[in-house]
This record gives C-alpha cells, sequence and structure tokens, in this order.
C-alpha cells in the first residue's frame, strides 16, 4: 500500500497563509485525487459558519458561494472522503 504523502487538499482560493481584498465572496477548493467533501466551516470575527455541502461523488473542484466575507483573518476547516478514507484539515487566510 503506498504511503500518502501531505494533504489531498492540493490547492484553494484564497490560497493558505495568503491577503486577498475584501470581501470575499468565493471559496474554492481543489482535491487531488478527487474526493467527496463532507463539511466545511469558516472561522472569522463574525464567529463560526458551517457550509452546505452538496457533493455529488468524488470531484476534484468545488466552488463554495460565502457571505461577502469581510475584513479580518479566517480559518477555514475541511473534511472530505477518498477511497473509503476520511480526510480533514484546515488553512487560514486574511482578507483586507
Amino acid at each position: 500500500m503506498p504511503q500518502r504523502q501531505g494533504s489531498i487538499l492540493v490547492s484553494s482560493t484564497p490560497a493558505p497563509g495568503s491577503t486577498v481584498a475584501a470581501p470575499v465572496n468565493e471559496l474554492k477548493l481543489r482535491f487531488e485525487p478527487p474526493a467527496r467533501l463532507d463539511e466545511v466551516t469558516v472561522q472569522g470575527p463574525d464567529g463560526l459558519m458551517p457550509m452546505m455541502v452538496h457533493a455529488v461523488g468524488e470531484v476534484a473542484d468545488y466552488s463554495l458561494p460565502v457571505p461577502g466575507l469581510r475584513a479580518g483573518s479566517y480559518t477555514v476547516n475541511w473534511k472530505a472522503t477518498q477511497g473509503g478514507e476520511t480526510h480533514q484539515g484546515s488553512f487560514a487566510f486574511t482578507a483586507k
């Protein structure tokens, strides 16, 4: 069985550690290999925002509308399933 290296989340917009212009209206996630996104929450100045996810199977790209995230620091937590295994992680970005 091959050893898994790193996260199956290979990119996001906003990118981890980035500073972007506010407001942020969309969160994009790319998984490799493709995965079923089960749960996403965004923690920011307005508290914890759980997001509705309607995964239709294991896909690579997700585009999630967010409610105009204003200036502040945000942490995105995600959980996904790929090949029967659960993966999870988080990343942070700043909106100015």
